[in-house]
């Protein structure tokens, strides 16, 4: 996991869309939980991503633009809105700990455990729990 920050794999050719394509299928793979990656799944979505995007490169490399001057102290007290949090029980990059820890952070926040699922959308197996949570949220606020 660490790898992929400390030692990324270099960009792929911006202007080939099949390139682009398995690039940002290769990007998710390591975020997967316990219940697998679904890469066709992936491919799809990459695909829909690098179709509706106008500059692929630009939105690839604008998570990076905080510098160390950048106040990060957390807000997460002040917000108001209901919130939902749902995290995976078996994310490689935050444990479900993180998880808890938002959601003890926000105000009234709910936590909906995701089983075996990663640092990703809910895989299709939990999409009956993730689509009920996401339903019984929005229908409270």
């Amino acid at each position: 996991m660490m790898a992929t920050f400390t030692d990324p794999e270099p960009g792929p050719d911006w202007t080939d869309r099949d390139a682009v394509v398995a690039y940002r299928v290769e990007a998710e793979r390591p975020y997967a939980g316990s219940l697998g990656f679904d890469e066709p799944h992936y491919r799809q979505l990459a695909a829909q991503e690098v179709d509706r995007t106008q500059d692929m490169a630009a939105s690839m490399t604008n998570h990076f633009v905080l510098d160390d001057d950048t106040p990060t102290g957390s807000r997460l007290d002040q917000i108001t809105a209901p919130t939902l949090v749902l995290h995976g029980t078996t994310d490689p990059m935050f444990p479900l700990e993180h998880g808890r820890a938002l959601a003890a952070e926000i105000p009234g926040a709910q936590l909906v455990s995701l089983p075996g699922a990663g640092h990703q959308q809910p895989p299709r197996e939990l999409w009956d729990l993730a689509i009920a949570a996401i339903v019984e949220h929005t229908e409270q606020s």
